[in-house]
């Protein structure tokens, strides 16, 4: 009966049925099997350990070794899945290399409640914590990255505020005498092809390097 009555934990766990059973026998000989299906109200009701598949593998891989189901989804709910999986891996590896493993259910429950895993060595642990060092440097250098980022962008939103607002107030005769002023500076301290670019209004701020050469322009007095 073992194969019906692991056909049943498996439906009676996974399916919206579950079905008993009782054995039918003359004399000691059982000669027939009587079912009765039901609907499984454990269905309907939320079970991480049955919604998720990662911990249905694991309480399915700790009862195909003999544990009772109830004792696997305890087991399975109170320890760390990378403990589980080590457990039943390293079982499947010895029982395939046919080491004497007297009772696989018992050396699996051991095994996971007293976490047999190999414990690193004190120079594995400094490496691990010279690697994590490193990664939060990392992590700490690349947000001070984006804040510098974030500061430039800020930075550079309030110059072309202050630009724009400074030359919008100027009369027309003013903003063309100033635009001209610019120019000919531009001629002067840029690549002309960056030059061109400028043609008043709004190119004040059309190029980031147009936009500090009108800034230091500004800040100089020619205004």
């Amino acid at each position: 009966m073992r194969v019906v009555d692991m056909a049943r934990r498996e439906i009676n766990a996974k399916t919206d049925i579950a079905f008993d059973y009782q054995e039918i026998k003359e004399g000691r000989k059982v000669v027939a099997l009587r079912f009765t299906i039901t609907k499984n109200a454990r269905a309907d009701k939320p079970d991480p350990l049955r919604d998720d598949p990662r911990l249905a593998r694991l309480v399915t891989r700790l009862t195909a070794h003999g544990m009772t189901e109830d004792t696997a989804r305890a087991i399975v709910q109170a320890h760390e899945p990378e403990l589980v999986d080590w457990a039943t891996a390293t079982l499947a590896r010895k029982l395939k290399a046919k080491e004497a493993v007297e009772n696989p259910a018992g050396w699996l429950r051991k095994a996971i409640e007293e976490d047999w895993r190999p414990q690193p060595t004190l120079f594995a642990q400094e490496q691990a914590q010279a690697r994590e060092t490193e990664r939060q440097a990392e992590r700490e250098q690349v947000d001070q990255q984006v804040k510098t980022a974030k500061g430039r962008k800020a930075d550079a939103a309030r110059e072309k505020a202050a630009i724009v607002a400074y030359v919008n107030s100027l009369s027309p005769e003013e903003r063309e005498a100033l635009e001209q002023g610019f120019r000919e500076h531009l001629a002067a301290t840029v690549p002309a092809m960056v030059a061109k670019r400028f043609t008043g209004g709004e190119t004040w701020c059309c190029d980031p390097i147009i936009r500090t050469e009108a800034v230091s322009f500004l800040k100089a007095g020619h205004a």
